[in-house]
């Protein structure tokens, strides 16, 4: 339903457009103003207005960046895990590559860069928000659909912020007869900027409806995006530094203050807004950790990013495609390839450590089956992440390299058999990286090999485990312990593992670690943490994948397959360093030079 909506609305903005006669529309302002009195005028139409811009908002679909050289919405979604401690692709164009060996220079780099575009959404949301003003519509309409362009134009703020730190604040239509300094402004604090949104969120929470259609923000959207926002300015008051006589970075006298907006924000969500950890399946506690990333509009999914997944028409996303195994799928072989550290992470379901005992499984002579390696492990493990025997369409992954033949040698090769048996399982990408692992989480395993642009699955952009998280850490940084083992333990019983007995700072950042594995959270925690420079060090942290060889042996029992396991380098690129400037990223020099009053630079570049 949501789909046709969004549909309907948009061609209702193009149909206004084509009631403007060329000659009116080139005596206009700029294009991309629809200077047409009806548009305002009418509930329906004003509301059409913003469907462009919220698709435009394509960072809320996993960090993905503007850029989309091969087609919408094509690889970008595996660059954020890819520079992050999680994995890595074997696609690394965008300024991945660059990024992860911590090589952003200030004349510009494509990684994550969002400055334009997202500029230009701003200027969009603000046209509307300044037309509605004099809208004669219903007070109560005019108010929600201004509410919703500030939930957008704050959402792109913090899209900006958390990247470049002070950005200049622009609330107004922007005219080139406008004065210089508003043409051509300065940056605002970045401390200004996290106070913009959390104050954006506070004053339009009670113009927005308790529920809305799926692609459009409730007020529970608003109290999430506090919630975030607030996690953030706390986390940069706390760790951070002041620089750029305080433009850069908040005084550590104001986390506590943050903390309690944080806290405060989060609670209200957790306690009023009507939502509940997704639990449909209780009994299989893998299949309901998949279902909750593509059952739309389900109970802890407070905002969705909306996809269309019709052929190359609207708004689409080719996640199945890139994502799923490699003979399963088209294009297939995990765009983003994980790292066994990551893999280890997850716990087994009692609570203990679920990191491979590399002593005992890697040891020479010997073989496994997969449930001996993985079968005790967090169902979030599978849920999250695709391995050796994983099931898939009534088959499983095989990815395997090599077979241990019965006299001990071992066989290898691409498309070469053994007694019928082939060499190298038919999911073993080539030389692109595979670390033995890959994400299975939002990836739709019902679709048989998903053509290009087929991906109908929204993307939840908040739920209420993250905002339990967010309220979990700052209930650790207010000393509330018993609220944060609380929360923590509320999301572990879902996920179908052992509660804790105890709680600190490094068990909440490891349970948002696993639970929110692969959502294009965990680079920028690793930066607002300020610990992405021991945790992203290659060089201190190796980075490691797995090798499953065949045990030839295993087949002739008819029992379960068993693997001889062993350590590889971490993939394709496998070097990471992350320097103190990449904190935040460059403005460029190219900016600065069209508008000297974003000088100086950002610290490093």
């Amino acid at each position: 339903m949501k789909k046709t909506i969004n549909g309907l609305l948009l061609c209702m903005v193009i149909m206004v457009i084509s009631f403007m006669s060329c000659s009116e529309l080139l005596d206009k302002k700029p294009l991309d103003f629809i200077n047409d009195t009806n548009v305002w005028n009418d509930e329906v139409t004003a509301s059409a207005f913003l469907a462009p811009p919220y698709r435009q908002m394509v960072f809320l679909f996993n960090e993905f960046p503007m850029d989309t050289e091969f087609g919408p919405l094509m690889f970008g979604h595996a660059d954020i895990s890819a520079v992050s401690d999680e994995g890595t692709t074997w696609w690394e164009d965008r300024g991945v590559g660059d990024a992860s060996r911590g090589s952003i220079a200030e004349t510009g780099s494509p990684f994550q860069d969002i400055w334009e575009p997202v500029y230009k959404i701003i200027r969009t949301f603000n046209i509307c928000i300044e037309n509605m003003q004099t809208s004669p519509i219903s007070p109560d309409a005019k108010n929600e659909i201004i509410a919703r362009a500030r939930w957008g134009r704050a959402m792109c703020y913090f899209a900006l912020v958390k990247r470049y730190g002070a950005v200049p604040l622009i609330t107004k239509v922007q005219w080139t007869s406008d004065p210089h300094d508003e043409l051509y402004p300065e940056r605002t604090s970045e401390q200004a900027i996290y106070d913009f949104i959390i104050n954006e969120c506070s004053d339009i929470f009670n113009d927005l409806t308790d529920r809305a259609e799926s692609g459009l923000p409730c007020k529970w959207a608003a109290m999430a995006m506090k919630s975030r926002a607030a996690l953030f300015a706390a986390s940069i008051a706390q760790w951070g530094k002041v620089q750029l006589n305080g433009s850069l970075g908040i005084p550590s006298s104001e986390a506590t203050n943050y903390w309690q907006i944080c806290y405060n924000a989060s609670d209200s969500l957790i306690r009023l807004g009507g939502y509940s950890l997704y639990n449909k399946y209780p009994n299989d506690k893998v299949k309901n950790f998949q279902e909750l990333f593509i059952d739309e509009g389900n109970s802890e999914c407070v905002f969705y990013y909306t996809f269309a997944g019709t052929g190359y028409s609207g708004l689409v996303s080719g996640y199945d495609m890139f994502m799923g195994p490699y003979s399963k799928v088209a294009w297939g072989g995990g765009l983003t390839t994980v790292y066994l550290e990551m893999a280890n992470e997850f716990e087994n379901i009692d609570g203990t450590s679920g990191a491979l005992d590399e002593a005992k499984f890697t040891g020479p002579g010997t073989s496994w089956t997969i449930n001996e390696i993985w079968g005790k492990k967090d169902p979030r493990f599978l849920g999250s992440i695709y391995t050796q025997e994983t099931p898939w369409q009534g088959s499983v992954v095989d990815m395997y390299i090599g077979l241990r033949l019965p006299d001990g040698s071992l066989f290898e090769g691409t498309d070469v058999y053994y007694n019928g048996v082939n060499a190298t399982g038919p999911d073993a990408k080539d030389s692109r990286g595979m670390t033995g692992f890959c994400v299975r989480k939002y990836v739709k395993e019902s679709r048989i090999r998903p053509d290009n642009y087929q991906s109908d699955q929204d993307w939840p952009v908040f739920r209420l485990a993250e905002i339990k998280l967010n309220k979990a850490e700052a209930c650790i940084e207010l000393n509330k312990m018993t609220e944060a083992l609380m929360e923590i333990n509320d999301v572990r019983d879902r996920a179908g593992i052992a509660p804790l007995t105890g709680i600190n700072r490094d068990l909440v950042r490891h349970e948002r670690k696993v639970e929110l594995a692969f959502e294009g959270f965990r680079w920028f925690d690793l930066r607002r943490w300020r610990i992405a420079e021991q945790e992203l060090d290659v060089r201190v942290k190796p980075f490691h994948g797995l090798r499953y060889i065949l045990d030839y042996n295993s087949i002739q029992t008819g029992e379960d397959r068993k693997f001889e396991i062993s350590l590889v380098p971490g993939g394709y690129g496998n070097y990471k360093v992350f320097p103190e400037k990449l904190y935040y990223l460059p403005i460029g020099l190219g900016r600065i030079t069209n508008n000297p009053n974003l000088a100086p630079e950002n610290p490093g570049y």
